[in-house]
């Protein structure tokens, strides 16, 4: 897309950019299905299997579902790249429709398995291609904004998918929770179909096998050659450790520590959602107020660089401090003032890192490079998931709070000692990047 054509876009409130409407309105749907289903899944397991084998189908289902990740998404992203966007998305919602609506049919785990694992290796192909998508769709100026969105309707599906799947638990039954899911896809792919995507020419060499296994690489070699953006991926590393803490230990911590039931339970977690969206919220006002004006692209790229790099170190050291007094059993009132901070240190970290991506990258490459982050920040989550869940078998779910507080200060003074190198690509402006050869 051309100079003129960008600021066309970027002139365009947020909202009233047709296209973003649609794309959110569809991410926001599509969304609530996949909560829903997550619900209903953890139902259909216990139903299947009974008692506390629907624990470990839920666990091995959960490491299906990172595994497809890391599997597809790049291979995903070097098809971005080459093919049209818009039907790619359109594709992977008609396909994940398809596999929802098999769903109720199952009758056995391996079943389960393997649809999770199918679902999931299409949502690789969806997610880092819809992320790509957004920087041509909003400028460069509404971009922060519009990632702010995006992590809130992340956070508002958290808190409503569990209320929608009860009501149609109770209302139909398990089944048609997945059938829920897979008419949220299909209404998704309706509202990507009418979104006028910018058309933007890519030349793009034939693909052969060597050229494929060549590009796989491409995403990852762009996030590994600005500082900043090796900065934001190690303390991705803080935030799955953090996150992992909240979804696999805060149950235990509730019931056997505090000795409260379901409802705190849900109450706790709803503040994780919460702190999410307050961040997101406000991060997008403060640094709209702080990037207005700066008209010239390098004075703009230099004040995204700044607020994202303070952001960043912020949000590791918020998840840091938040877990370390885990080990002395905080009651239940600053427990969840507790959590409402460690959603908005997950936030802290999530958006700046998206932002830098955008920065430094071009159209023609960033749909491996999204491939790549997505890969790579589900990667920490795959370590993450079962040393947390270890750790709190071993030593107590306090213990293990204080424990994951320290990894985040240690990540946390490991990004920073990465700073001075972030600070230097600051200086790298739009018309400087060159895009790694495949």
């Amino acid at each position: 897309m051309d100079d003129l054509q960008s600021a066309t876009v970027e002139k365009i409130s947020l909202w009233r950019n047709r296209a973003f409407r649609l794309l959110f309105s569809a991410q926001i749907i599509s969304l609530l299905g996949s909560g829903v289903t997550t619900v209903g899944l953890a139902l259909f397991a216990y139903q299947l299997t009974g008692g506390a084998s629907a624990t470990a189908v839920i666990g091995n289902a959960l490491m299906l579902r990172i595994l497809a990740f890391l599997l597809f998404s790049q291979p995903a992203g070097v098809i971005a790249d080459r093919l049209s966007r818009k039907k790619i998305l359109i594709a992977a919602d008609l396909l994940r429709f398809g596999l929802l609506a098999l769903f109720p049919f199952i009758t056995t785990v391996w079943q389960v398995y393997a649809l999770i694992f199918a679902i999931n290796a299409v949502t690789a192909f969806f997610t880092p291609t819809f992320e790509a998508s957004i920087p041509e769709i909003v400028g460069d100026e509404q971009y922060v904004k519009a990632l702010s969105l995006s992590r809130v309707a992340v956070d508002i599906e958290a808190v409503a998918a569990p209320a929608v799947a009860g009501i149609l638990v109770a209302l139909l039954g398990v089944r048609w929770v997945f059938w829920f899911d897979g008419f949220t896809y299909l209404v998704s792919a309706l509202l990507v179909a009418v979104v006028a995507v910018p058309h933007v020419s890519k030349v793009v060499t034939p693909l052969s096998l060597r050229t494929f296994l060549s590009e796989i690489t491409t995403g990852t070699r762009v996030l590994l050659r600005e500082p900043s953006l090796r900065q934001a991926l190690v303390l991705s590393f803080a935030e799955a450790t953090a996150g992992a803490a909240a979804i696999v230990v805060t149950v235990a911590y509730v019931r056997d520590v505090l000795g409260r039931g379901e409802t705190s339970f849900a109450v706790i977690m709803a503040g994780l959602g919460l702190g999410s969206s307050l961040a997101a919220i406000m991060l997008g006002r403060a640094t709209g107020r702080y990037e207005q004006g700066a008209r010239d692209r390098a004075v703009l790229h230099g004040r995204r660089h700044a607020w994202a790099a303070r952001a960043l170190i912020l949000g590791g050291v918020v998840l840091g401090l938040i877990l370390l007094p885990g080990a002395l059993k905080p009651p239940l009132f600053v427990f969840a003032l507790l959590w409402i901070l460690n959603g908005a240190g997950q936030a802290l970290i999530a958006i700046p890192s998206s932002t830098l991506l955008a920065e430094h990258t071009v159209e023609r490459e960033r749909g491996r490079a999204y491939a790549a982050h997505f890969a790579l920040t589900h990667a920490c989550w795959l370590v993450t998931y079962p040393a947390v869940g270890h750790a709190a078998v071993r030593w107590g779910a306090p213990t293990t709070f204080t424990a994951a507080g320290i990894v985040c200060l240690l990540i946390t003074i490991a990004a920073i000692a990465l700073g001075r190198g972030a600070a230097q690509g600051a200086h790298t402006h739009e018309h400087d990047k060159v895009p790694v050869s495949a």
